[in-house]
């Protein structure tokens, strides 16, 4: 109908804005933030264990699977399972096949698929996989029972689900202060975060699984905690956590803006350079 809406729309763009974003910087992420996040996501391997260990051949879907961690680990740890690496930023999908590629053997890459698509969307049958595992994605969805949902649809009966995701915290870390007050003096402004919201509590977190229709919901918190040293630090933010705002500056605002940050880190102890954040744990079962 002419001058109709799709309320979809805008978190279609956005997701897409991002997804083109994560295709320039997929190498930089692997390289400064995937070692980050990676001790807490692999947990979720765990958390679904019970139902691949049970299932022969079983077929696990990775949601959001970035440059595929959980997926490489989860065909190196069980030798008959198959792994669906699902992600709307083809970039990263081609940095992870080519980490499976350096690092797996070629019985490992043959059990490994890589899909573009959106959690929201799963490009998958109904019932076609025995496990989702999603880490750190649902932030950057604005629909996230959505993407839930999916994941219960193509979940077999009794299937398992297990997600972390970004908990809101108040814990300081001194560096991002630092940054703050430079970008500050440069008078550099950030474009505006894709990501729509972090989770108030664990129970929170839980309910919306619930909602979803899982059951036998379990959920609970965890951390992130990894030591930084100072050069790798600058080298993630300027060129993956900021890599918007840098590439928004002429080269003398950049060399400025490395510069003083280096300046004002070399001030702190190593232990303010170590990053703690909260995230929760949440696993399900779809009804038998």
């Amino acid at each position: 109908m002419s001058g109709s809406v799709d309320p979809a729309q805008p978190a279609t763009a956005a997701l897409s804005d991002t997804a083109e974003l994560y295709d320039r910087i997929a190498p930089e992420y692997q390289r400064w933030w995937a070692p980050v996040i990676e001790p807490p996501a692999l947990r979720l391997l765990d958390l679904v264990a019970g139902v691949v260990a049970d299932r022969p051949g079983a077929i696990i879907a990775d949601v959001g699977a970035g440059t595929g961690t959980l997926a490489r680990a989860a065909v190196a740890r069980w030798p008959a399972v198959r792994v669906i690496a699902v992600d709307p930023s083809t970039g990263m999908l081609e940095v992870g096949q080519a980490e499976a590629a350096r690092t797996l053997d070629r019985s490992a890459c043959r059990r490994l698929s890589w899909v573009t698509g959106m959690a929201e969307h799963l490009p998958l049958a109904d019932g076609s996989v025995d496990a989702v595992v999603s880490s750190f994605t649902l932030q950057y969805l604005r629909r996230r029972i959505a993407a839930l949902r999916e994941a219960h649809r193509v979940v077999r009966p009794a299937g398992a689900i297990a997600v972390v995701t970004w908990l809101a915290n108040d814990w300081p870390f001194a560096p991002w202060r630092l940054l703050r007050d430079v970008l500050d003096e440069l008078h550099a402004e950030r474009p505006p975060s894709e990501e729509t919201g972090l989770f108030r509590s664990v129970p929170a977190a839980a309910a919306l699984v619930r909602r979803a229709g899982f059951r036998e919901v379990r959920a609970t918190d965890g951390s992130v905690d990894y030591q930084w040293t100072l050069d790798a630090l600058v080298r993630c933010t300027l060129e993956f956590e900021d890599r918007e705002l840098v590439d928004s500056l002429d080269k003398e605002t950049r060399s400025r803006l490395e510069r003083l940050w280096r300046e004002r880190l070399g001030r702190l102890a190593d232990a303010e350079l170590r990053y703690r954040d909260r995230v929760a744990y949440v696993s399900g079962r779809r009804p038998a």
